[in-house]
């Protein structure tokens, strides 16, 4: 059963609420009409005098009553894995020296984290008192969420007010990527990449001196071997072995408009085609900065951080659907630069790479083609490229072809199951791994590149 959002069922209640209130006023406009015709104009007016200031004691009280109540909020941690819990605390505080009465408040949870314990009550708090909410958060879903803000309601004895108040305190979490171990095997895990020459390469590296040749036109004279010269009195030249590769950049492709496929593949109940990528980036990644080799990252999708407000202020609101529609407020991530993670290795680019993926959501932006022929000038060239794809074009197969020709290893990992024709896009020796569920994914440790 679809779970209902809780901005939906508040939205429910508000709307009730709104029809009661109005049939309320309509009840007693009928009954002042009423006394307009039964009694004289010096009652009435009398009667509208006391109405008024019930009504302006109302939204006095709501006002007033609001004033001084602050909230906070305390998590146990900001980052967790995937499946993971944290214990959260919502603390209201009445710094007032009288009480606060009848306020109702609500604490809002992002839709990837279930929450265990009460988030709603409503109780008046003394003057200079406090109360505290516990709950256990739980991550169903990798993402960056948003703890909070809390709505809290205030009336006043007869309900003809009421005023909302967000508070500031706004917290975010952090789930991380699900990781799937790879089998032995991977190249690239655990036989280190700077191990293993390349099949061929534009460059060389000049540390891995393997020999000598004789003089051909065009070599340097920097490359002269002095002494093997001398011995043969013939010109001999320095021999290098071709530059090796260091490590791996994933390129990952996340434009909306590459998920949109009407494939049966990806009509299972299993996991979206993009959390897929996301799931086989973060386990090679993984998987090679364990052998402690260096790993990068391009995408053309966007950060999640970019849906949310810079500055969350809160503030207090008359209307429900006003504090409403300021906690659901989004912003559409624009993938408008290169979603990027610096080729690095160790711990710290551990933490900084799933945190990376962590965050990354599909966005409308250039297709992660035109993207690679952009950055070409800026890619490693003694890393390998490794482009995680649900769909091979043309387009793609031409920026993949440049790429080989200016020296940098490439392979492609296609998401989403086996595509006809995957290959006649592609240069010759370029390699093509197929991923369609998790099991391909640990698959790879038997795959050579």
């Amino acid at each position: 059963m679809a779970r209902v959002p809780a901005s939906d069922v508040l939205r429910s209640q508000t709307a009730a609420a709104a029809r009661r209130q109005r049939l309320f006023f309509a009840a007693f406009a009928t009954a002042v009409l009423g006394l307009l015709s039964l009694y004289s104009a010096g009652f009435f007016l009398y009667s509208a005098a006391v109405v008024l200031a019930a009504l302006a004691f109302a939204a006095a009280f709501t006002s007033v009553n609001l004033q001084g109540v602050e909230v906070s909020r305390q998590i146990s941690r900001e980052t967790i894995e995937l499946g993971e819990a944290i214990d959260a605390r919502l603390t209201l505080r009445n710094n007032k020296g009288w009480p606060a009465m009848w306020l109702k408040w609500r604490e809002h949870i992002g839709d990837g984290l279930d929450r265990e314990g009460t988030g709603d009550c409503m109780q008046s708090i003394h003057a200079r008192g406090r109360e505290v909410l516990p709950m256990t958060l739980h991550s169903k879903r990798r993402g960056l969420f948003r703890v909070g803000p809390a709505l809290i309601e205030s009336t006043d004895p007869f309900g003809l007010s009421r005023r909302f108040l967000l508070d500031r305190d706004v917290r975010f979490v952090t789930v991380m990527p699900r990781r799937v171990e790879l089998g032995r095997g991977w190249p690239l895990g655990r036989r280190p990449v700077h191990e293993t020459p390349r099949r061929w390469s534009l460059f060389e590296d000049p540390s891995r001196f393997i020999g000598t040749r004789p003089y051909r036109p065009g070599d340097g004279p920097r490359r002269i071997h002095w002494r093997a010269t001398a011995r043969s009195g013939e010109i001999h030249v320095k021999k290098f072995e071709p530059s090796v590769l260091d490590g791996l950049v994933l390129a990952v492709e996340m434009s909306e408009a590459a998920y949109r496929s009407e494939r049966p593949a990806w009509s299972r109940e299993e996991e979206p085609p993009h959390e897929l990528a996301v799931t086989t980036a973060a386990s090679m990644a993984e998987y090679v900065l364990a052998g402690d080799q260096g790993v990068g990252l391009i995408s053309n999708g966007a950060d999640a951080a970019e849906g949310f407000a810079e500055d969350w202020t809160g503030g207090t609101f008359r209307r429900a659907e006003e504090a409403i529609h300021a906690i659901d407020r989004r912003i559409r991530p624009q993938a408008t630069r290169p979603f990027e993670v610096l080729p690095q290795k160790g711990a710290w680019q551990h933490d900084r790479m799933m945190t990376a993926l962590a965050r990354l959501v599909p966005a409308s932006g250039v297709a992660l083609s035109d993207l690679l022929e952009m950055e070409l000038p800026r890619l490693p060239r003694s890393y390998v490229l490794m482009i995680l794809t649900p769909t091979l074009d043309s387009a793609l197969g031409n920026v993949i072809h440049g790429i080989r020709l200016a020296g940098i290893e490439v392979g492609i990992v296609l998401i989403g199951g086996v595509a006809e024709g995957a290959g006649e896009a592609l240069p010759d020796g370029v390699p093509v791994y197929q991923v369609g569920d998790v099991s391909d994914i640990e698959a790879l440790g038997a795959r050579r590149l």
